[in-house]
């Protein structure tokens, strides 16, 4: 993969990430720690508010293909250097 040329506006839209996945995580924690809600739940509202809105710009066709494109990314691995199911039993931290 070729590496992307870094400009200020991809600096910058990095830093704007960086700030919504903060204040996801604070947005989780809230429903946790202090409505007091499962974390199942916490997902479930997630969830359910991103396919939402989702749904309102994309429509339900599209939406539903990108969240099955990315359960299929997620099952490829995605997530395995945070979960760490692709190591061995004795390996997992």
């Amino acid at each position: 993969m070729k590496p992307q040329k870094v400009t200020r506006e991809t600096e910058f839209a990095e830093r704007q990430k960086a700030m919504c996945d903060t204040i996801i995580e604070r947005a989780a924690h809230m429903m946790v720690g202090e409505v007091g809600v499962t974390v199942p739940t916490m997902l479930d509202r997630m969830l359910t508010y991103c396919g939402a809105q989702a749904c309102t710009i994309d429509g339900s066709k599209n939406t539903a293909e990108a969240f099955r494109t990315m359960a299929d990314r997620i099952e490829a691995g995605l997530f395995h250097p945070l979960t760490g199911e692709d190591l061995p039993s004795k390996d997992k931290h």
